[in-house]
């Protein structure tokens, strides 16, 4: 727990190379997307000029060669991620808060959508074995209903709310129950606790309630070196054998579950580059991109090479996939509804025609066809962007100048 009448510290020095940081919400630092240009027109380079492998080269594979992994394989692969392990950077950096004495009675920590800040406070909760705060029901916040929400018996008591944009509506009586809650938090009325907030959620907050930025944390961006020790780890994690990551366009090891090397491939660099650092993201393009060669028959079993010699398995890594293409005809009506996905971190269908000034059945005919171009999909009863439809829709809503997230810049 941390100590009391000492504020919020900073990272240390010594944690700037670690896997996992955790850091003030200004000092969130992405990766350029310059670098993902050099490799564009170097990869555009190379495929005009080239015209066979290299003797002595891994041989070049064609996508229509290849297929895609079964889910069950490539999940084993990569995943889960532990959203336990950001826990020894996350207290590192509060350490010392205690709520109380003149500091700030919460804490805020911020994220983009897939970059598990949510999970890890589920994560810390269950670790400190502190109340978890569920959100409130569509009728509480409808209601100005403070009831869900009642001051702890003990003003001292810890407490952890991960998911902030499930406690308000962009609808004429959905924001005033936000409102009063994180007044009476920041007034120390349930006393000290930390609240996650999706970063859309966060932006638009701004403008309904002025929350303060002090006191703002957010997990550092994944750089390729960051990005490369994750994917290691998850490719170890549940396996003994070992496994290789290689370029299809050109036969390159991209990783080796077991090489400690800190050499960086071109590819995670562009991964990397194209999330913003953003890991749940990143894990979205590296899955998406893996394939392997069809099963062959045993009498060829010997003609197969290296791809799976002993306990080592090749994985081959197609190209990236690009963000779905939103319809020729894209109008205000779409643009609004994608807004409006991306300021509630999803929506249930009952819920969209709150908040959106259009008919039930207009909203969902616009929802089937976005679902048809894989730009949104639903996820446990809820509407949400689709990941890999994530940079495309974001790039449509900066162009109309919508409001975005602190980590779109």
């Amino acid at each position: 727990m941390p100590k009391k009448n000492e504020s919020v510290s900073k990272p240390d020095g010594s944690k700037l190379h670690a896997l996992w940081e955790v850091v003030a919400l200004d000092a969130f630092s992405a990766p350029k997307s310059s670098s993902e240009q050099i490799v564009r027109k170097w990869d555009a380079l190379k495929r005009l000029f080239q015209r066979s492998t290299t003797v002595g080269e891994s041989p070049f594979k064609p996508e229509s060669e290849l297929q895609q992994l079964p889910h069950e394989f490539v999940e084993h692969l990569t995943g889960p991620v532990d959203w336990s392990a950001p826990l020894s950077a996350f207290a590192a950096t509060i350490n010392g808060w205690s709520g109380t004495a003149g500091e700030p009675a919460v804490v805020f920590m911020v994220g983009p959508p897939w970059s598990g800040h949510a999970k890890v406070l589920h994560a810390w909760a269950a670790a400190l074995n502190v109340p978890c705060i569920k959100p409130p029901t569509t009728q509480d916040i409808l209601r100005n209903n403070l009831d869900w929400m009642a001051p702890s018996p003990e003003r001292s008591q810890f407490w952890i709310m991960p998911e902030l944009e499930r406690c308000y509506l962009r609808h004429a009586e959905g924001l005033e129950m936000v409102r009063s809650f994180l007044e009476q938090a920041m007034r120390g009325i349930y006393g000290p606790g930390i609240i996650g907030c999706d970063s859309w959620a966060w932006a638009y907050l701004q403008y309904v309630w002025p929350v303060p930025c002090s006191n703002v944390l957010t997990l550092q961006a994944f750089d390729a070196s960051r990005l490369t020790r994750l994917l290691r780890q998850l490719s170890i994690a549940r396996s003994s054998s070992r496994y290789c990551f290689k370029n299809a366009s050109n036969g390159k090891t991209v990783l080796c579950s077991d090489d400690a090397s800190t050499e960086i491939n071109a590819t995670v660099h562009q991964i990397a580059a194209r999330c913003c650092g953003n890991v749940g993201l990143a894990l979205s393009y590296w899955r998406a991109a893996l394939r392997s060669e069809p099963e062959v028959p045993d009498e060829e079993e010997s003609k197969k090479g290296a791809d799976s010699s002993g306990d080592e398995h090749i994985v081959w890594l197609g190209r990236l996939p690009t963000s779905p293409v939103l319809p020729d005809e894209c109008n205000e009506e779409i643009a609004l509804l994608l807004h409006t996905l991306l300021l509630h971190n999803g929506l249930e269908e009952e819920l969209l025609h709150k908040v959106l000034p259009m008919p039930h059945l207009h909203i969902m005919a616009l929802l089937l066809r976005l679902l048809e171009l894989r730009i949104v999909e639903q996820v446990a009863g809820r509407w949400h962007i689709a990941p890999l439809a994530y940079s495309g829709v974001c790039t449509y809503l900066r162009a109309r100048n919508y409001l975005l997230d602190h980590f779109q810049g």
